[in-house]
């Protein structure tokens, strides 16, 4: 349950309306990734976050599908 309560926590920062929040999930999700996590549940509400004008969060949700890609190629 300890990862799904992350889970859900992340995918609460990844909706916030703070730019900064948004930035800070979307680096905690591709951390996760890089050290095995399965955060494919994550996926649609991730790639909500391209739909801003900060050039960070957009190649952050890039980064993000990029290595989604190469662990789930389907």
């Amino acid at each position: 349950t300890q990862k799904k309560g992350e889970m859900h926590e992340l995918r609460l920062e990844l909706h916030s309306t703070d730019r900064t929040t948004k930035v800070d999930a979307v680096k905690k999700v591709i951390a996760s990734m890089t050290v095995g996590k399965d955060v494919s549940g994550l996926f649609t509400d991730v790639l909500n976050c391209v739909q801003t004008g900060n050039i960070e969060l957009k190649k952050l949700v890039y980064l993000y599908l990029i290595n989604y890609a190469k662990t789930q190629p389907e």
